[in-house]
C-alpha cells in the first residue's frame, strides 16, 4: 500500500468492529503534541470532493474528567461553528497532515518530538463527516446526560446516497444558520448492497444528512424496511468512510 496511514484507518475501524473498547496505546493511536493546556489529536475527516478519508491532527483544549485520559469536547461541538463576528478565519479549521508515505505512529512522534509540518486550513462546510481515533468519543457519557432528550434509533440517507442508522438526536428542523453543525451517531452501521459494517461513532454534518427517520417504534421499523429511500439497493456502494 502506498499510503501506509490508511492502513491505521482500516486497522482502527476492524477493532472497532470486533468489539475494541480501550486505547492501549494513546501515542501511537491518536495524540501528537501535547501542551500545557492543549493538545493535537488525530481524527479522520471526509471532505467533499475527496475521494478518501483525509487525517489530520487537530488542536484541542484540554477538559479535566475523572476517569477520561485526555479529556476534551464533543467532536460534533468542536466542528459546529458558532456565530462571531468578529472572527476573520470565519470558522476555518488549522490542521497538520500526514505526508501520504508516512505511518501514523511516526507522524506522531514527530509531532510530539517538534517536528514542523506545514499547517493547512480546512473550511468547516467542506467537511461531511468525522470520526476518532479513540474507540468512544469522550464527551459521550457527559453528553448523554445533559442532553435534553435521550438518544433515539434513526435511519439516515446523505445526500451522496448514503445510508446508515445509529443513535443520535433528531436534527432541529428550525435550525437555519448557513453555519456548519454536526450530529453525533453512536454505534452507526452503513448499509451497503453487498451488506452491514460497523463504524466507530460519526460525526455528520446537518447538510450531509438528507433524510432521518425515527425508528424507535415498530410500527416506523416496519416503514423504513418500506420506504425506498432506505432500501439497501438503493444505497450508495461508496464507503461513508472512503478509505481508499
Amino acid at each position: 500500500m502506498k499510503q501506509p496511514h490508511f492502513l491505521h484507518v482500516r486497522e482502527h475501524l476492524e477493532r472497532v468492529r470486533d468489539g475494541y473498547s480501550y486505547i492501549p496505546d494513546p501515542e501511537s493511536v491518536y495524540l501528537g503534541k501535547v501542551e500545557a493546556d492543549h493538545f493535537w489529536e488525530l481524527v479522520g475527516l471526509r471532505l467533499q470532493g475527496c475521494p478518501i478519508v483525509v487525517l489530520a491532527a487537530l488542536r484541542f483544549e484540554r477538559a479535566e474528567r475523572a476517569g477520561i485520559p485526555d479529556a476534551r469536547e464533543s467532536l460534533a461541538a468542536y466542528l459546529s461553528a458558532t456565530p462571531d463576528p468578529e472572527a476573520g478565519d470565519k470558522g476555518r479549521l488549522t490542521a497538520l497532515l500526514p505526508h501520504k508515505d508516512q505511518d501514523i505512529p511516526s507522524f506522531l512522534s514527530g509531532l510530539r518530538g517538534g517536528r514542523e509540518y506545514t499547517p493547512v486550513s480546512i473550511d468547516r462546510l467542506r467537511v461531511e463527516v468525522a470520526f476518532d481515533f479513540r474507540a468512544d468519543n469522550p464527551s459521550a457519557v457527559r453528553d448523554l446526560k445533559e442532553a435534553a432528550s435521550p438518544l433515539r434509533k434513526h435511519y439516515y440517507r446523505t445526500v451522496s446516497g448514503h445510508v446508515f442508522r445509529g443513535e443520535s438526536h433528531v436534527i432541529d428542523p428550525s435550525f437555519t444558520s448557513p453555519l456548519p453543525r454536526f450530529l453525533a451517531v453512536r454505534s452507526p452501521e452503513q448499509i451497503l448492497p453487498k451488506g452491514i459494517i460497523r463504524l466507530p461513532t460519526v460525526f455528520v454534518a446537518h447538510r450531509f444528512t438528507a433524510l432521518q427517520v425515527d425508528v424507535t417504534e415498530e410500527s416506523a421499523r416496519l416503514a423504513v424496511r418500506n420506504w425506498i429511500p432506505f432500501l439497501s439497493g438503493t444505497a450508495s456502494r461508496e464507503g461513508l468512510i472512503p478509505v481508499g
